[in-house]
């Protein structure tokens, strides 16, 4: 009895910080899902919920497909074989080179959506809002196709990525080369 009395056996100790930011991941059993994950990874700037956004061979053999804009593959040679893993990259660098306390702001409109049992294709006009740590925030804008597949999960997840350029904006392929 003395023993337990000195051993603060019963006191509350202070809880640990989280090692993983906190997130707002949706488990995206329904094709739209998977762009409102899409949207928060870059709000909340956690590169595991933008990964888990792309397929995962191990669930779904299909690869991943990125076809970058027309113009984009003449100033960034990476571009043309570009991978799952120059995501992850290029999204690690964005993120640590945007000003912490602030978000990047990705905005989907004007949705066109073709689903099907198992597959389903979104176009969308695109707005991303990059808060740079030295300068104004850039705008990257354009047009992109995202194809979606439900894996053996009963996940859906990007397995294609298309992107269109418009005129008088950098396009989402422009950002990617630049932060890889």
């Amino acid at each position: 009895m003395f023993f337990l009395a000195g051993c603060d056996l019963l006191d509350t100790r202070t809880p640990e910080e989280p090692t993983e930011p906190r997130s707002n991941f949706i488990t995206p059993i329904q094709p739209s899902t998977v762009f409102l994950n899409l949207k928060n990874s870059f709000k909340e700037k956690v590169v595991k919920n933008y990964m888990e956004c792309l397929v995962d061979e191990s669930f779904l053999p299909d690869g991943f497909t990125f076809v970058p804009s027309a113009g984009s593959i003449a100033q960034f040679a990476a571009l043309s074989d570009w991978q799952k893993e120059s995501e992850r990259q290029y999204f690690n660098n964005l993120t640590s080179l945007t000003r912490q306390e602030s978000q990047i702001v990705l905005e989907l409109e004007n949705e066109i959506n073709i689903t099907r049992a198992d597959s389903a294709v979104f176009q969308y006009e695109y707005f991303i809002t990059v808060p740079i740590i030295e300068g104004d925030a850039i705008v990257y804008s354009g047009n992109v196709i995202f194809t979606v597949k439900e894996d053996s999960r009963s996940l859906w997840v990007i397995t294609k990525w298309e992107d269109i350029e418009k005129d008088d904006f950098p396009s989402w392929s422009e950002m990617k080369g630049t932060y890889y």
